[in-house]
């Protein structure tokens, strides 16, 4: 089922980075379309923003790593 425009009702489609309603023209990122979709199905905050917690941890944790210098091991 495609996401459904909270301006129209219209269909939404997903053009990177953004979300399009074909039907008005609305124009929105993932960040808006997300809050959005928990006002609408009231889904709780906390439990969100736990999830985006957690993958930010994992991303610093990748950007930190990849970022490091390493030893060779070609012993």
């Amino acid at each position: 089922m495609p996401p459904k425009c909270p301006n129209c009702k219209g269909k939404m489609e997903y053009e990177p980075p953004n979300y399009v309603c074909t039907s008005c023209g609305l124009v929105v990122n993932r960040f808006e379309f997300d809050k959005t979709k928990r006002e609408h199905f009231g889904s709780k905050p906390e439990e969100d923003d736990s999830y985006y917690e957690e993958k930010k941890k994992k991303k610093d944790y990748l950007d930190w790593y990849l970022s490091s210098d390493k030893e060779s091991y070609d012993e």
